[in-house]
């Protein structure tokens, strides 16, 4: 009897069932993540062919000026750096113009006329306008290529790149430097040169482009000097050859800086801080003599004549009178009624004049000193308000802290407002020290 057949051995397995099942029954594995929704351009890596488990795809996507560069072959940093170049040529070019130009005016064998003067002013704030332009103007962001998650960028290193910003064609941008462009003292130093060549009329319209322009490249340490040839500088005649020059008197009313010019002047030292400016401009506007006789022929010519005519006609209307007098004798009416009129007028004029000189409902910080003649409180009103201006302009601007500033240039300040017969902050007229 043969015996039963023993049943084979099981053959061997794995020891990984898991490891089995996934190499019988290979499946797809995907990683969803934030950016995958997010991502506008998605680049899939091809799967590695070995390894039990499939690599895992990483996903780059670009912004959408990124792409838009790529797409155009241009970078924006070189196309910034074209663009500033181009500009910085044509500000040289023009500036060169500008200064041929000038060049020709104090060249010239005659006098040229004041439109090329204030032609080539015009062009100087031009190229001041463009290069500060330039100056301003910020850089635009650099191209950035953004990764889908941490984990992809731990698992590629830096191995997956943009196609399409690898087959851009680098380009070098030409150099840029703002040190190129025309520095705003050079500017300066042109316009200040030109006002001051001897062939060169200084006329109002000049001086207000000049100070324009000074205020422009922030330069305003010059308008002094300006004021102080606009008074006395020889006056060049105009298409004279050789040129021919007459010297102007500087008390002159027709000298006085006009009254829009001072302004301005006085404004850009306020803007620029600079206190010594400020009172030098002061000095050449409102304390000139021209000033002082330019204001007694436009304000008081017209009263003083009006004054000097009043008693003449007065006696005419008092003579007129008596022939109505009636009963009482004709010549003693007269003398009656011109008396009564010229004391009404004097009376009423005096107040009226009193009222005029005494208005302070202006003054902020800056007033008369007591005993000041009615008279000059009157002619130099304008030089008490811009002392008054820089007294606001340095000082606090609450005014319950006012009266407590301190330092040399304020000790200086009231020190000089007092010589000029004025009083800086006056005790009794600061809030709450009246009654």
């Amino acid at each position: 009897m043969k015996s039963a057949a023993l049943p084979l051995r099981k053959r061997p397995q794995f020891v990984c069932q898991l490891c089995d099942h996934a190499l019988r029954h290979p499946a797809r594995r995907s990683f969803i993540t934030t950016s995958t929704l997010a991502a506008p351009a998605i680049h899939r890596s091809a799967p590695a062919s070995h390894g039990l488990l499939p690599r895992i795809p990483t996903r780059t996507f670009t912004t959408t000026r990124s792409m838009m560069d790529a797409g155009s072959g241009v970078e924006p940093g070189v196309e910034r750096g074209q663009q500033q170049w181009d500009k910085m040529a044509v500000l040289k070019a023009k500036l060169a113009d500008v200064e041929k130009r000038m060049y020709w005016i104090e060249s010239s064998p005659k006098v040229e006329s004041e439109a090329e003067t204030l032609a080539v002013l015009r062009g100087l704030a031009d190229v001041a306008r463009q290069a500060i332009a330039i100056r301003t103007q910020q850089p635009f962001p650099a191209k950035m290529n953004i990764k889908q998650s941490s984990a992809g960028a731990i698992l590629t290193m830096g191995r997956d790149v943009d196609d399409a910003a690898a087959n851009v064609p680098e380009r070098k941008a030409k150099p840029t430097s703002l040190s190129n462009l025309p520095s705003p003292s050079y500017l300066s130093s042109l316009a200040l040169n030109l006002i001051k060549h001897p062939k060169v009329f200084l006329s109002s319209s000049v001086l207000e482009l000049y100070i324009a322009f000074q205020r422009l490249v922030a330069c305003p340490r010059t308008i002094p000097e300006a004021l102080h040839l606009y008074a006395h500088k020889p006056v060049p005649e105009v298409n004279s050859s050789p040129p021919k020059y007459s010297k102007p008197s500087p008390k002159a009313a027709r000298q006085a800086i006009p009254a829009k010019l001072a302004d301005e002047a006085l404004a850009a030292a306020i803007e620029a801080k600079d206190m010594p400016l400020a009172l030098d401009v002061v000095e050449e506007s409102y304390r000139a003599p021209a000033w002082r006789r330019h204001k007694m022929v436009t304000k008081l010519t017209v009263p003083g004549v009006l004054a000097a005519l009043t008693p003449l006609g007065l006696y005419t209307i008092a003579q007129e009178l008596s022939l109505y007098s009636g009963y009482i004798d004709p010549a003693m009416f007269k003398l009656y009624t011109f008396m009564g009129m010229s004391t009404y007028v004097l009376c009423t004029g005096t107040l009226g004049f009193v009222a005029l000189t005494t208005y302070n409902d202006n003054h902020k910080r800056v007033v008369w000193r007591p005993g000041m003649p009615l008279l000059d409180r009157y002619m130099r009103e304008d030089e008490r308000a811009a002392m008054d201006r820089i007294a606001c302009a340095w000082g606090f601007k609450e005014e319950w802290r006012r009266g407590d500033e301190e330092g040399e240039e304020w000790e200086g300040l009231k020190e000089l407002v007092l010589l000029r017969g004025m009083i800086l902050d006056k005790p009794d007229l600061m809030p709450g020290m009246n009654a």
